[in-house]
């Protein structure tokens, strides 16, 4: 029985890194910071925020937090990132999840520079060069399949505006033929049965099952989930490893590349701050 190729996000991720980590050299920067915003102390957000600081310490990128309480006013938060827009010192703003119910999600994101937007939330796609580092994760995974993308049928589960909606953009650039399934979806089982390339993004554990893959599909599993005391992704790992021609490990696939990406953001928007326009 065929078993499909893992793409090893961790080891990408490390090459991608030592790459940035030459950039920021030429580039002579002096420091880079990340804000993050958060309201309210999910566990979940904290565990990250700590991981951030350590990763980003290694490449001598300064992380500034910004906690909220679970009932902070709108208009407390927005003035606090308004108050992160203004200072030069920080070079990118980040938002965690989840936002409470009592603020909306749509007047906290606008109120961030489009040229400190860390996460390309303020636009799909723009001429920039600043994208969701998760959708450019799966690109970049992508093409270390070596695959042609023109052509292809792929299938991207889930429409959040940070992974799903950005990534079909992305496989689209690249003239792949796309479509997006989400909860009102009738029948995703079929879609995906018909797919080259499938990218899950759900936040469901193991809600895609092997059987349901194409032989020799490429699977990119976004889905970081918690199951029975360990971390699952949203494809149903060990029935699609033997039908998929290559499939990205949870933990250890996308994760550690979408990291990578973040970085690769913030020296980008370090030299738009600066007007250096030059190639990504």
């Amino acid at each position: 029985m065929t078993q499909a190729q893992l793409l090893n996000g961790s080891q990408i991720a490390q090459k991608r890194l030592a790459i940035a980590r030459q950039r920021i050299t030429d580039l002579r920067v002096k420091e880079l910071t990340l804000a993050t915003v958060m309201i309210g102390e999910s566990q979940d957000a904290m565990v990250y925020s700590r991981y951030l600081t350590g990763m980003l310490g290694k490449l001598g990128i300064r992380l500034v937090s910004k906690i909220f309480p679970a009932d902070a006013q709108e208009k407390t938060v927005l003035k606090q990132i308004e108050r992160l827009n203004k200072d030069k010192k920080i070079t990118g703003i980040m938002i965690f999840s989840p936002i409470p119910k009592h603020i909306n999600p749509t007047n906290v994101f606008d109120q961030i520079d489009m040229l400190k937007d860390a996460e390309g939330r303020t636009f799909l796609k723009s001429h920039l060069g600043v994208f969701s580092p998760t959708a450019h994760a799966v690109i970049t995974l992508l093409d270390a399949t070596g695959i042609d993308f023109s052509g292809k049928e792929a299938i991207v589960v889930g429409n959040s505006d940070l992974v799903g909606k950005p990534t079909a953009v992305l496989l689209s650039d690249r003239f792949a033929t796309v479509t997006i399934c989400h909860i009102k979806t009738r029948d995703i089982a079929e879609h995906i049965r018909r797919a080259d390339i499938v990218v899950a993004a759900a936040g469901k554990s193991e809600v895609i099952k092997g059987d349901w893959l194409k032989t020799g599909a490429i699977v990119i599993d976004v889905g970081e989930n918690v199951s029975g005391g360990k971390i699952t992704g949203d494809v149903e790992f060990e029935s699609a490893k033997t039908r998929a021609s290559f499939i990205t490990p949870v933990p250890g696939g996308v994760g550690p590349v979408t990291n990578a990406m973040l970085v690769e953001n913030l020296i980008r928007l370090y030299q738009l701050q600066r007007g250096r326009r030059g190639n990504r």
